[in-house]
């Protein structure tokens, strides 16, 4: 009999012992998520830390592991993800091998990117054994060919067409490029979009604040006159006189809207006969014509008061209570009256390539002669010789002092030219029959003038003028490919 119960005994320990080490039940699994989640670990960090201590993931736990884990989870100092050793070596990221010139020839002139992050502005003047001597501001260099990184660009101009690649020279007005199919010369105001890759990366465009392209005010005119320049293709203004378009690079149309809303129809085409333009230099000769189809004759007489003198030899611009539909036959008449104009520019790059300087020289003259109206008995056309035949000959200047900011002045013999204050000025401009149109006949007769001021342009779109003769302020904006 106590035979038989030591081997029934044997028999339920043997079971007992072989139920403990049964698979982890899939509710015992939970808890122990649960409970580790708790305490910070995610499932990966969990079987990383069950193969650490007892080297196998959760799926493999016996139930009595499984108890003994739910307990010490459940303990007052429970495993935490800090214990977990990390037994695999961390790969660090070998650095990226920075992409070198190919192209590197003598006579290159342009800033040059160096590996340890250096950049320098030169010229190439020779190259030995793969060392670039580079002609700095600061002196020759010896920078060897493996310390100087690729530069490539990829341009798209405003006629639509695209290059790419590397950059030979650059100066502020151009960029010499080669492409695959030759060497290739870009004007930079030609150019629509710009990037530009360091060592394969894409870089951002920085302005040098030092050395810039060109002043944001482009002129089609300088204070009254115009220069040999257009505006650009599809390109529409409005200033404080007039309205105007590019139809192309070599001819522009241009309205004066004020005489316009008075029934006075005009035109004014301005046609480009010359163009040349390197790299720093611009040179231009254009003419001009403006068709008025009912210009009043009264404007015109307000224009030469001057020239209209009474019996006791008065002008009428110096004679405060007469005005000019006193002197005028016929107060309303219109006719056809046009002027004509020719004037040659040139701008360059200053040497310091901080802006540029520009003048231009020009003569226009108008059919006065032809139109002339009748004066009531007692008044009368000067016959001085000075007067035969109106004229404007002028010379004018641009000068750019900072990127947004011109300095402008014009020089004139003039026989049709007064000076105003700034009150009558803008008297004449609002308030009189003719808005917008400057045709007061007061002022005092100067043959011989000038004038300077300062163009501030807020943007490539929007600038104002200030100056010192009429009309003192103005103001001209630009829609860009309208």
């Amino acid at each position: 009999m106590k035979v038989i119960k030591l081997i029934l005994l044997v028999i339920f320990l043997s079971c007992l012992v072989f139920a403990q080490e049964e698979q982890i039940s899939s509710g015992q699994a939970n808890a122990l998520k649960i409970l580790a989640e708790r305490n910070g670990f995610t499932t990966e960090l969990l079987n990383e830390y069950l193969n650490q201590e007892y080297g196998t993931t959760i799926d493999g736990l016996t139930k009595t592991t499984g108890i003994i884990l739910i307990k010490k989870f459940q303990s007052a100092n429970p495993p935490r993800p800090s214990e977990i050793r990390r037994i695999k070596p961390v790969v660090e990221k070998a650095p990226e091998k920075p992409t070198l010139a190919t192209i590197l020839e003598e006579g290159m002139s342009k800033r040059f990117h160096l590996i340890d992050k250096s950049v320098i502005e030169g010229t190439i003047v020779q190259i030995d054994d793969d060392i670039c001597q580079i002609e700095t501001a600061d002196g020759l260099l010896f920078i060897p060919k493996s310390d100087i990184l690729d530069e490539t660009v990829e341009i798209s101009k405003k006629d639509g067409t695209r290059y790419s690649g590397p950059v030979l020279k650059e100066t502020p007005e151009d960029i010499t490029i080669r492409s695959r199919y030759g060497d290739v010369v870009l004007v930079k105001r030609d150019i629509r979009d710009f990037d530009r890759y360091h060592s394969g990366k894409l870089v951002p465009m920085t302005e040098d604040k030092r050395k810039f392209f060109r002043g944001e005010a482009q002129l089609i005119s300088i204070l009254m006159d115009p220069t040999a320049f257009l505006l650009e293709s599809q390109t529409f203004y409005v200033s404080g006189l007039s309205i105007g378009y590019g139809f192309t690079d070599r001819f522009m149309l241009t309205s004066k809207f004020g005489s316009g809303f008075s029934g006075d129809l005009n035109i004014h085409p301005k046609i480009r006969i010359f163009h040349k333009q390197t790299g720093t230099t611009e040179s231009a000769a254009s003419i001009g014509l403006g068709i008025h189809r009912a210009y009043p004759l009264t404007s015109l007489a307000a224009k030469y008061s001057h020239t209209i003198i009474d019996s006791n030899d008065v002008s009428l611009n110096e004679i405060k209570d007469i005005g000019i539909d006193d002197v005028l036959k016929e107060k309303n008449a219109k006719s056809m009256y046009s002027e004509f104009y020719f004037v040659l520019s040139k701008r360059r790059t200053l040497e310091s390539g901080r802006g540029k300087v520009g003048w231009s020289i020009g003569f226009k003259t108008n059919t006065l002669p032809w139109i002339k109206p009748e004066l009531n008995s007692g008044y009368s056309w000067s016959t001085e010789s000075q007067f035969k035949m109106p004229f404007r000959v002028w010379a004018s200047l641009e000068y750019d002092l900072r990127k947004n900011l011109k300095f402008v002045g014009s020089v004139w013999a003039d026989n049709s030219n007064k000076t105003q204050n700034i009150e009558e000025v803008f008297k004449d401009y609002i308030s009189d029959g003719t808005p917008f149109v400057l045709d007061s006949p007061g002022g005092e007769y100067y043959l011989f003038d000038f004038d300077f001021g300062f163009l501030y342009a807020f943007n490539e779109n929007f600038r104002i003028g200030l100056h010192f003769q009429q009309p003192f302020l103005d103001f001209y904006w630009e829609f860009f490919e309208f």
